[in-house]
């Protein structure tokens, strides 16, 4: 059983802003297709866990870039579970240069939901088979909970549109990302990247 799963690739120019550097929302649909290819080697891919009326609900995300990736760079990728608990499925992701430079780090939090109820199942309840990688060091903190909004925060409604949808039909985390990097705007990133996020 493979405690961790690394992917090699190189950042396309389709992925990365006007400044070379490589957008956000990239990373994270990153981590969801190379995180899909381990809980698939697994046993618990998207479609193993239909089958048992079970999903995979991302709940929060602490994400750290150190040095922003940039187009044309290659990019090492490992990603794996972390220990269980009542609640949550933690997954860590780290991505590292050539020359194994960490550049950005993630932990995220999953929940399980029963299909027909949509209610929260334990991960301690159901057979996962999950690696012990309690020997393995968590790249980054896990995120706590979400702020409230601060008073006189914008909120900027928005409709979702075709291209927004996913193969679920939901509007598909990423997505967000996207969105908020859309709402600091042009000006804002253009001399800096976003350092540090919880989602």
């Amino acid at each position: 059983m493979n405690k961790t799963y690394t992917e090699t690739f190189t950042i396309r120019g389709t992925e990365c802003d006007a400044f070379r550097r490589w957008r956000l929302d990239a990373m994270f649909l990153n981590m969801q297709e190379v995180g899909e290819v381990h809980a698939k080697q697994l046993g618990v891919g998207h479609a193993a866990m239909l089958a048992r009326g079970l999903f995979f609900a991302l709940t929060r995300i602490h994400v750290s870039v150190y040095k922003a990736p940039v187009a044309g760079q290659t990019i090492v990728h490992t990603t794996f579970p972390g220990v269980s608990n009542r609640f949550f499925c933690p997954r860590f992701h780290e991505f590292r240069d050539e020359d194994g430079n960490l550049l950005a780090a993630a932990g995220s939090l999953w929940a399980i939901l029963d299909m027909e109820k949509r209610t929260i199942v334990s991960p301690l309840k159901i057979e996962l088979n999950f690696p012990d990688n309690s020997d393995l060091t968590p790249p980054i903190s896990l995120p706590t909970r979400m702020p409230v909004m601060l008073e006189g925060a914008q909120q900027i409604p928005r409709t979702p549109v075709y291209s927004e949808f996913d193969v679920n039909g939901h509007i598909n985390n990423t997505k967000y990302i996207a969105w908020l990097c859309d709402a600091l705007g042009r000006s804002t990133l253009a001399n800096a990247f976003i350092g540090d996020l919880t989602a």
